[in-house]
């Protein structure tokens, strides 16, 4: 009989199967449909059938039982005939050898035609076997051979159909041709059935082709058949390869972000990236990348899981479900971790920086590496121009941008990532921002950086403000003025020489030289602001720290907190730099509550809290060498609030933070501010009423090492004290 079949590809999902547990063959009106799975087997195949055909599963079992048993029952007694008719050849021989002459008996003439008759059937078996259309072959084959009987048994259940019946076969196209389907079913099949159809991936459509051409099939056409509406279950009809290219796809996605949103971005990248680390199935390396394409190309064209939208973000579709996969995230973290700087200049596709972000943020020890990850996202998505990933994810991972100005709040932002990103990179989100109309984080960006070119930003801020509508402020922000000087950016030796040269005159503040050190700082200033290149952050943070100085110098302490405050604006800073911003300001406020008449106690509060945040930043990047210093300001500072306020429940804090200083100039053999140190730490102890005499003994044995300003001091303080019966003078 002659079978005509198509070939179909792009419709392998067009099938009613369901679940593993679902019949693999099934009969509606006119149609039979076959759907394999991986897990499927010839037995359960048969038992399908046989319901099919109206068979009772109850009788088809005990046929297989009945079948087997008669199998059995003839193998033993040709087992038995074989020992019988050795016994008779045994006794017969014996007595022809050991007993002749002797009488011959009818017994003895059944004996030896019964072992004749077994020796010339085995003799002659061969040849019964080997002749043509033998039917004792074929009984005996259907008899002894698993595959003919079974191949027997399912030309008797086909038989039962109507020869007309539509065939449609689903997902054999990777099956091999010694796997039941295609050695025993599908020849069967295009013997009995007039139309038999087969539906197929996309990239088997060949192979496929060429087996089907052996099997006489009188028609054979091929066609590409999208499916409009798909409602099967794509992990049924997976290989197990598939599968663990389908869970690495998991892992290579957004679905690995808590976040509750209807598209799951996909980094094909990443996939394959990660597939060449963790799918070992195939150790030539070009096999495998084929296999990678060639499942991405099933995943969009045969499984339609994929999609891909603008920008080529590709996603998943909704008939994937998400999966568990707990142990392999958390393995492949732990890869990503050991190999993030590979994985940068692989990377060039934002999903797969983000992804990467999420995997290794929690557990990188050093922070550096995973800014470098953001700054390589920020710079993607600009790159690629997927402007939308900065609305659905990057607020979740640094959250609003901080306000530059409110100093109040900097202790709640030194963390922010935003203070960690290069002056390069927040450029880069600035313009991601406007193109999300994200409008006051762009400018709350700019204002961040304003001090690092003043023209610049000025018109940037001026250009956001009149993005958000607000005309008057667009033009307020504006440059009165702005000339393109062509003057080039100075070099950093230039910079260095005059910073230092007016940085040691304000230190030592020695009247004799002040005026040349504000001749430096007034040429400082010109070299910074003379041309409209960047200035570098460091750059400022000098040149506003020394003009603070030298407004202490001339106690001018409100013009020394401004330019602090200056100092704080700076971008892209780090904990040192902004520690010991704090812990100098808190030094201005306290002299500026000294010097006041009105003493107000918000002003030596100022200080304290100030000096706190100083003390953390220092603590925080391990400054051992400047905290001896910080720790005896903060104390001071809060000493001078006990002096003035009676507030001696502060002791306690200052003895703490003095044993904490002189413990840390112990340990590393110095004796900077040691002296005033042990003043602070005695007369903390004198108001607490604890014993003083071993810190009063050292600190009258380190007097004669102490310069005079420190002795000044020390003196200073310790007549205060003495002065309010706080603690007795110092026996020198």
């Amino acid at each position: 009989m002659s079978c005509s079949s198509t070939i179909f590809t792009g419709s392998l999902l067009n099938n009613s199967r369901k679940n593993k547990d679902d019949q693999i063959v099934k009969k509606k009106h006119n149609l039979i449909e076959i759907v394999f799975s991986k897990d499927d087997t010839l037995d359960s195949f048969e038992a399908n059938l046989n319901e099919l055909c109206g068979n009772s599963s109850f009788f088809y079992k005990l046929k297989k039982k009945i079948s087997s048993s008669i199998l059995s029952i003839i193998s033993v007694v040709t087992i038995l005939f074989a020992l019988i008719s050795s016994s008779l050849y045994e006794d017969v021989l014996k007595k022809l050898l050991f007993e002749t002459p002797f009488s011959w008996t009818i017994n003895d003439s059944i004996s030896i035609a019964f072992v004749l008759l077994f020796f010339f059937g085995l003799l002659m078996m061969p040849s019964i076997l080997d002749g043509e259309s033998s039917q004792l072959k074929d009984g005996l084959q259907a008899w002894f051979n698993k595959d003919t009987r079974r191949l027997k048994r399912l030309k008797l259940s086909f038989e039962e159909l109507d020869k007309k019946y539509q065939i449609n076969i689903y997902n054999i196209d990777l099956l091999t041709n010694e796997h039941w389907m295609w050695k025993l079913v599908v020849p069967t099949l295009v013997k009995h059935f007039l139309n038999v159809d087969f539906y197929i991936r996309n990239d088997q459509q060949k192979l496929i082709e060429k087996r089907l051409s052996k099997l006489n099939i009188l028609t054979l056409q091929i066609e590409n058949q999208k499916i409009q509406k798909v409602d099967s279950n794509v992990e049924l009809l997976l290989s197990s390869k598939e599968k663990s290219l389908y869970s690495l796809m998991h892992l290579s996605s957004t679905s690995i972000i808590d976040k509750d949103l209807n598209k799951k971005f996909i980094s094909l990248e990443l996939f394959e990236y990660c597939g060449r680390n963790f799918f070992n199935e195939e150790k030539d390396i070009n096999s495998l990348i084929s296999g990678f394409q060639n499942f991405i190309n099933r995943a969009f064209d045969d499984f339609y899981f994929l999609k891909q939208e603008k920008s080529a973000q590709v996603y998943f579709s909704n008939l994937v479900k998400s999966k568990d996969l707990f142990d392999e995230k958390r393995r492949l973290s732990y890869y990503l971790r050991n190999h993030i700087e590979e994985c940068l200049e692989y990377f060039e596709n934002p999903i797969s920086l983000l992804v990467l972000y999420y995997y290794v943020k929690d557990i990188v020890l050093d922070e550096k590496r995973v800014i470098a990850i953001l700054e390589k996202l920020i710079s993607s998505i600009k790159k690629k121009q997927q402007y939308n990933l900065i609305d659905i994810y990057w607020f979740d991972i640094a959250g609003k941008m901080f306000n530059a100005k409110d100093l109040d709040n900097f202790e709640l932002t030194n963390d922010s990532i935003y203070r960690k990103l290069s002056i390069s990179s927040l450029n880069q989100l600035k313009f991601l921002f406007e193109r999300n109309g994200y409008f006051e984080q762009a400018l709350l960006i700019s204002e961040y950086l304003y001090e690092i070119n003043p023209p610049k930003y000025s018109v940037d801020i001026s250009s956001l403000y009149e993005r958000m509508g607000t005309f008057d402020k667009a033009y307020e922000s504006l440059p009165k003025d702005f000339e393109d000087n062509g003057i080039s950016k100075p070099s950093d030796i230039e910079v260095r020489y005059l910073q230092r040269k007016s940085w040691i005159i304000v230190s030592q503040r020695k009247d004799d030289k002040k005026s040349e050190g504000l001749i430096a700082l007034e040429k400082l200033k010109d070299l910074l602001f003379s041309h409209n290149k960047d200035n570098e952050p460091l750059w400022l943070w000098h040149y506003y720290n020394i003009k603070a100085n030298y407004c202490e110098w001339n106690e001018d302490y409100d013009n020394a907190i401004e330019n602090y405050k200056k100092c704080l604006t700076i971008p892209t800073l780090g904990a040192f730099e902004y520690g010991g911003t704090f812990v100098n300001m808190s030094i201005a406020y306290r002299f500026k509550y000294l010097t006041n008449t009105l003493q107000n106690i918000n002003t030596i509060n100022t200080s304290i809290s100030i000096g706190n945040i100083g003390v953390l930043l220092k603590d925080s990047v391990g400054d051992r060498d400047e905290m001896p210093v910080v720790l005896h300001n903060q104390a001071l500072n809060i000493l001078y609030k006990i002096f003035s306020f009676e507030d001696e429940k502060l002791s306690e804090e200052v003895l703490a933070i003095t044993n904490r200083g002189i413990k840390i100039l112990d340990s590393t053999n110095s004796v900077k501010r040691l002296g005033i140190i042990l003043c602070e730490n005695i007369i903390a102890r004198s108001i607490l009423n604890k014993n003083d005499e071993k810190v009063r003994t050292r600190l009258i044995q380190h007097w004669n090492f102490m310069d005079d300003y420190e002795k000044e001091q020390i003196n200073l303080i310790f007549d205060k004290f003495v002065e309010i019966g706080k603690c007795k003078p110092l026996d020198i």
